[in-house]
């Protein structure tokens, strides 16, 4: 009988969008001034009015457009957010903590997929400085070294023989050959012809 009777004297939750139409209709404005004020439809707003809260795409769209509603009525935002969650039986400060949830998973895939990729990334960056390095540290070839210093000659008789760059040529060329360079070489003069061509040289 008791229970009967706790049930019987419990408030029911306060409409908030009655308290919006009331006010709306004091101060004299239409649903039409008030839907084009807020950005909505008339329909949209009789909805919101009636309490039909369940035929507005959400919630968190609702229960701002009971904000937005209370600030241009000039009424307590907060009392009539509060009437609205006892209302429709939801909390403001539960939704939004399941909403930023359901948002948090796909962020921590993407930095997940951001941490791996740079990762990634760096090690290719160390392999790449790695081979470098090994390229860097190799000795560079001695081209002086590679250079011809010393040219092999073949003689006539056969045999091979080494001689330096710094040779001369006509000098490497006569010792492959088997001889000397020589100077021209001086024919002996008997004295009479050369008293007979100093005469002849006279006569001309």
């Amino acid at each position: 009988m008791k229970a009967a009777h706790s049930e019987v004297t419990q408030p029911m939750p306060n409409n908030p969008g009655e308290s919006l139409r009331q006010a709306r209709e004091i101060k004299g404005w239409s649903v039409a001034e008030v839907a084009g004020q807020l950005n909505l439809t008339p329909q949209r707003l009789s909805q919101l009015e009636a309490g039909a809260f369940d035929k507005l795409p959400g919630t968190t769209f609702a229960r701002g457009y009971i904000r937005a509603y209370a600030k241009l009525l000039e009424l307590d935002q907060n009392r009539l957010v509060l009437e609205f969650d006892q209302f429709t039986g939801t909390d403001a400060s539960g939704s939004s903590v399941h909403s930023l949830g359901r948002i948090e998973e796909p962020a921590r895939y993407s930095q997940s997929i951001l941490r791996l990729v740079s990762f990634l990334l760096l090690l290719a960056l160390i392999g790449a400085g790695f081979l470098w390095w090994q390229e860097q540290g190799r000795p560079a070839p001695d081209l002086a070294g590679l250079g011809l210093e010393q040219v092999e000659v073949d003689g006539a008789d056969g045999t091979t023989q080494v001689h330096s760059l710094a040779e001369p040529e006509d000098q490497a060329v006569m010792a492959a050959q088997g001889g000397e360079p020589t100077s021209p070489l001086l024919l002996p003069v008997e004295p009479s012809e050369a008293v007979d061509g100093a005469a002849d040289s006279a006569a001309d």
